[in-house]
């Protein structure tokens, strides 16, 4: 009797060592599929690292981009007020061109008119010369002046363009970040 229940015990015995051997087998496998598993999330995290890394430069170069842009636009700024300012300074020698053609004007009806003070139309002759000099360095500074308002807004033209065709790149930049972001999202929750 002793030996029938040894008997029942050692078939139990024998039929759980087989469970446990498939159980075994079955955790072994599952544990391999694991490591395959763990080893391909390590090698996407190291992918995903250097991509990490890549795009952080990226944005560094950008930043450094941005901050010379910025610099060009305050570049622009002040060009704008320099253009401003030779525009009144443009003004004002027009102006004061104008008032030099009328005193011209004047100076030459005064020398039709006094023809018999020939001292007086001396001076005037004079003050003609002198004028006719001044309105003719007037127009000299009037045309320099004019060149310089254009190459002025030539330079700032450029540099609107220049910011214009940074801006289209820093809006690829920020896709292509976007879509690592959304990478990276995926990656974690398929984690």
């Amino acid at each position: 009797m002793e030996n029938d229940k040894l008997k029942i015990a050692l078939a139990q015995s024998t039929s759980n060592v087989k469970k446990w051997e498939t159980e075994l087998q079955a955790l072994r496998e599952s544990n391999a599929r694991l490591t395959t598993t763990l080893q391909e999330s390590v090698a996407s995290i190291e992918h995903w690292k250097k991509q990490f890394s890549i795009g952080k430069d990226e944005n560094d170069q950008l930043r450094s981009k941005i901050e010379e842009l910025e610099e060009q636009c305050n570049e622009i700024d002040k060009e704008r007020d320099r253009n401003t300012q030779l525009s009144r300074r443009l003004q004002d020698l027009e102006t004061e061109l104008q008032d030099k053609e009328l005193e011209l004007e004047d100076l030459r009806k005064q020398g039709e008119i006094i023809p018999q003070l020939m001292t007086e139309c001396e001076t005037v002759s004079q003050k003609l010369q002198a004028a006719e000099k001044r309105n003719k360095d007037l127009e000299e500074k009037v045309r320099a002046l004019r060149t310089e308002v254009e190459e002025s807004k030539h330079r700032q033209s450029n540099l609107k363009m220049e910011l214009q065709t940074f801006l289209d790149v820093l809006d690829g930049k920020i896709d292509e970040l976007q879509d690592f972001r959304q990478g990276l999202s995926k990656l974690g929750v398929n984690n």
